[in-house]
């Protein structure tokens, strides 16, 4: 039987609705909940992935790195993920989410410029990470 892999993204998405202000409190306790439902992936970032607390896209309440180990500190079955999106995101900020213990990262363009993901995927790839590239918009385009 092939085992489905449950990805939550709440704390990251779920920024938006927020204008990115949850607190780290908050991202635990539904951190916390979302680990004792056995949820195998928990996505935390700045609602447009790292690097996105700007004056660009909105600034959160704390830093990602305060966001990532209190997360991280409280997963007992959850792998912890942070999304990436080239141009935004660096791969010196994907060694800071390394670094906080994220386990996945998830490099996400549009579905039109897949190519620009690759220099980002080898990185996560040498840091050690899973690497899940995310194709945004792929509705938009026509079936092959």
């Amino acid at each position: 039987m092939t085992k489905i892999l449950i990805n939550d993204v709440t704390l990251r998405d779920g920024m938006h609705a927020l204008s990115h202000q949850y607190t780290v409190e908050q991202m635990v306790q539904i951190a916390t909940q979302l680990d004792a439902a056995q949820v195998d992936l928990i996505e935390v970032s700045h609602g447009d992935g790292l690097n996105g607390n700007s004056v660009n896209y909105g600034f959160s309440r704390h830093t990602e790195a305060e966001y990532l180990t209190a997360v991280k500190g409280v997963l007992k079955h959850a792998k912890l993920a942070a999304l990436l999106l080239p141009g935004i995101g660096t791969i010196d900020d994907m060694h800071m989410a390394k670094d906080c213990g994220v386990d996945t990262i998830r490099v996400a363009t549009h579905c039109t410029e897949a190519d620009i993901s690759r220099q980002h995927i080898e990185a996560g790839r040498q840091l050690g990470l899973d690497v899940v590239g995310f194709l945004m918009m792929a509705h938009m385009i026509p079936a092959a």
